[in-house]
C-alpha cells in the first residue's frame, strides 16, 4: 500500500489533496514498520501416551539404585537399593492428568507384629518376646512407646531378658514394634490396664521386601519420571536408558 502514491497521477491532485494522501500514505507506512512481526503459534508437544513413555529407566543416583520397566501392555517393574533395604515390586500402569501412576498387583501384604499372647505381669512393667527371633541377627528388637496424643513418643531397646526399660514415671498406653530396615509402621498394639504385662509376639514377614505402590503418582518433568517416596525420603528421577532412547 505504501507503492500506491506512484500510481496516482500528481498533476491531477490539488496541493491540500496530495499533501493529506501523502499525510494518510506516511502514518499507514509507518505503522506497518512499527507493528510487531507476526510469529506463527509453535505446535504444542504431544501429550505423554503408552507408546511414547513405554521403556527401561534408570533412577538411580548417591547412594541408591533405582530401575523402572514401563512395558507397553500396561505392566510395571521396579527395583530399588538404598542402605541395606532391598525393594522390588510390580504391577500396572497408566497415564491420568499429565502424569504416570503404579500400582501394585497383587496387592501388597505387609509383615506385621502378631500378639500370641498378653498376660498379667505382678510386679508391673513391661516385656516383650519374639517367639521366632529376633528380626535381624545381632541387633536387638526396638519398640516405639506411646503415651497419648500430645506427648511425644519414645523408642527404646528390648532387653536380652525381654525387659522394656520404662521412663520414670511415664506409663505408655501402646507399643509399636519397629520393623527392621524398612519404613513400614504397623497399628499400635494397646496396652490396658494398671499392671504390668509379659507379651509374646510372633513377625509375619508377609510381603517385606514388595513395593506397596497404591497410585503411586510420577511426575513427567522433560521426559524424566520423578517419583516422590516420603517415606523414605527420596527424591527418584527416572530417566530412559540411553541406549533405548536412541531406538
Amino acid at each position: 500500500m505504501c507503492n500506491a502514491l506512484t500510481q496516482i497521477g500528481f498533476r491531477k491532485v490539488r496541493p491540500a489533496i496530495l499533501l493529506a494522501l501523502l499525510y494518510s500514505f506516511a502514518v499507514h507506512c509507518m505503522a506497518q514498520l512499527q507493528a510487531p512481526a507476526v510469529v506463527p503459534p509453535q505446535s504444542a508437544a504431544p501429550p505423554a501416551s503408552v507408546a511414547s513413555l513405554a521403556g527401561r529407566y534408570d533412577g538411580g543416583q548417591m547412594e541408591v539404585g533405582a530401575e523402572l520397566l514401563l512395558k507397553p501392555d500396561g505392566h510395571f517393574e521396579f527395583g530399588l537399593a538404598y542402605g541395606a533395604m532391598d525393594e522390588e515390586g510390580k504391577g500396572t500402569w497408566e497415564i491420568k492428568d499429565g502424569a504416570v501412576f503404579l500400582t501394585s498387583v497383587p496387592t501388597v501384604v505387609p509383615p506385621q507384629f502378631v500378639v500370641e499372647s498378653d498376660v498379667p505381669e505382678p510386679r508391673g512393667g513391661l516385656w516383650i518376646r519374639i517367639s521366632n527371633g529376633p528380626l535381624m541377627e545381632g541387633s536387638r528388637q526396638r519398640v516405639y512407646l506411646l503415651y497419648g496424643p500430645k506427648e511425644e513418643p519414645g523408642m527404646v531397646e528390648i532387653a536380652d531378658d525381654g525387659h522394656v526399660p520404662l521412663p520414670p514415671g511415664r506409663r505408655p498406653t501402646a507399643i509399636i514394634p519397629e520393623i527392621s530396615v524398612y519404613p513400614i509402621v504397623q497399628k499400635p498394639i494397646p496396652l490396658t490396664g494398671a499392671g504390668g504385662h509379659r507379651i509374646v509376639m510372633k513377625f509375619e514377614k508377609n510381603d517385606i521386601g514388595k513395593a506397596d505402590f497404591r497410585a503411586q503418582r510420577l511426575a513427567i518433568e522433560d521426559g524424566v519420571l520423578v517419583m516422590e517416596r516420603r517415606d523414605l525420603g527420596l527424591k527418584l528421577r527416572f530417566r530412559r536408558r540411553e541406549a533405548e532412547a536412541k531406538e
